[in-house]
């Protein structure tokens, strides 16, 4: 096969000859790109961003901690991968309830892996200040999530930093707690030991029980005297059946009772009724004797009366007797009550200055824990995308498949020009003939020839008209199938 070189004029012959195919190929392409540009069309992507700043090392303890340490990793390098670690994330999606689907801890850790694809970090230029983007198909979505991940990594940081602090002011915290538990058991504790003892002031309690061994002392003395001047009435009554006037005026009615008094009333009236009969009558006279009768019935309830009255105040005294041996047993217990109260007031009192203290520390660390300095600041929160990122345009698919088109369609033109095996060059004549070509007739066009009679077709046949000699043509010929030509002006050829 014979070898030549290709011009530009030759790859121009080329694409009006397959212009065609290139055609073809280029809508064909377009078209099918604007087709499925439009059925499959791709969900839209909002992006929204959020602006943190990193102020490093902010107070005393961080700055001598830097002086200290070594650390051959870029500090906001970390601080991006932080923010987007699991812990941060973790918090992230449990505030917007992303996570509200898993049930184990594999789950969670499958949702935070996704989460992490959606949640990217920038560093702008050579700043300190960090862009944390949200991508999401919702932009509310997109806003509230690089929102949540900048406020949720600010907290973090700030945790991170002052887990000092923290940890002494949540001990201080449940230390104070523990201590108010045990002040209120002490204070119910004293308050059960005073209901149980009826004890409410040491120097109090003293003088009452004083003053009521006293009464009761007295109370004592008076029955004890009492039932012996009932026991001394009781005997008179039996010795001389009857009561003298002098010990019926020395009775008082606390000590015999309003119904003896009574009874010793009438009785007296009797004497004084009887007395006057016996200076009419004699002591056999019936009157005389209605009256004894009478005054004997008196005297022996008289008697009883007296001997129920000193049983009731011998039960008193009894009584009486065992209540001042319990107060006097009271009295004497009363140091060792005294002493127990006491221990458990200081026991309150030791509880309360230990709350006490504990409050000062719990104040001291809460006033500590707001005084570190958040080296994180937010400055520019995420706000609603509008646009998406990934906006849908089928028209601009049409055109880039066509312009991809019209390059296959070169491809594909070039190589059906290559593919093409017919012979239409004076070197393939020659390779495949084995002859020398002494000529070539080129193409006419019978049209433009004039009638073989007038003067005019010689010249049509001598001056013919053709682009360019086969010799130094050789590509397009080559490719180019002569077509035979009819008629007068057919043109010859000779080998």
């Amino acid at each position: 096969m014979a070898q030549y070189e290709v011009t530009l004029r030759d790859y121009w012959r080329i694409l009006r000859r397959r212009r065609g195919i290139v055609a073809f190929t280029a809508l064909l392409l377009g078209f099918f790109s604007f087709l499925i540009a439009s059925i499959w069309q791709p969900l839209p992507l909002y992006v929204s961003a959020a602006k943190v700043q990193i102020n490093l090392h902010q107070n005393l303890t961080g700055l001598y901690l830097q002086t200290i340490a070594y650390n051959s990793g870029d500090e906001i390098e970390t601080q991006q991968a932080i923010i987007t670690s699991h812990p941060v994330l973790r918090r992230a999606g449990d505030e917007l309830r992303l996570f509200h689907w898993a049930t184990t801890a594999e789950d969670t850790a499958r949702g935070i892996v996704s989460l992490q694809s959606q949640i990217s970090t920038q560093q702008e230029g050579y700043t300190n200040i960090v862009s944390i983007s949200a991508e999401d198909p919702d932009p509310l979505m997109a806003r509230d999530l690089a929102n949540t991940v900048a406020r949720v990594y600010r907290e973090y940081d700030h945790e991170l930093k002052n887990q000092q602090a923290v940890r002494h002011r949540q001990f201080v915290e449940g230390q104070r707690q523990q201590a108010r538990q045990a002040l209120e058991g002490a204070e119910e504790a004293v308050r059960q030991y005073r209901e149980d003892t009826d004890i409410i002031s040491l120097d109090s309690q003293d003088s009452v029980n004083l003053q009521q061994i006293t009464t009761t002392e007295t109370q004592v003395q008076r029955l004890r005297y009492d039932i012996a001047a009932l026991g001394a009435m009781v005997e008179e009554m039996k010795r001389a059946e009857g009561l003298s006037e002098q010990t019926l005026k020395g009775v008082s009615r606390a000590r015999v009772g309003d119904t003896f008094v009574a009874r010793s009333q009438q009785l007296t009236d009797l004497r004084l009724q009887r007395d006057a009969l016996l200076v009419q009558f004699t002591a056999d006279h019936p009157s005389v004797q209605q009256v004894q009768v009478k005054m004997d019935q008196l005297l022996e309830d008289l008697n009883q009366e007296l001997v129920q009255r000193r049983t009731s105040l011998r039960r008193d005294l009894k009584g009486a007797e065992a209540q001042l041996a319990e107060l006097r047993r009271d009295y004497n217990q009363l140091p060792s009550r005294g002493l127990e109260l006491s221990r458990l007031e200081r026991e309150v009192m030791l509880r309360q200055e230990i709350v006490t203290a504990l409050e000062e520390s719990y104040q001291e660390a809460l006033i500590r824990e707001a005084d570190k300095v958040d080296e994180v600041t937010v400055l520019q929160w995420a706000f609603t995308p509008s646009v998406p990122t990934n906006p849908h345009h089928p028209l601009k698919r049409a055109i880039m498949g066509l312009l991809l088109g019209l390059i296959l369609g070169v491809v594909f033109a070039v190589v059906a020009e290559t593919l093409d095996t017919s012979i239409g060059t004076i070197e393939d004549v020659q390779e495949y003939t084995g002859t020398q070509v002494v000529g070539v007739v080129p193409f006419i066009n019978v049209d433009t020839c004039a009638p073989p009679w007038t003067g005019a077709a010689w010249t049509c046949r001598t001056s013919g008209r053709w682009s360019a000699s086969p010799s130094w043509w050789p590509t397009s010929t080559r490719s180019r199938r002569w077509p035979r030509a009819t008629g007068p002006c057919a043109p010859t050829s000779s080998s």
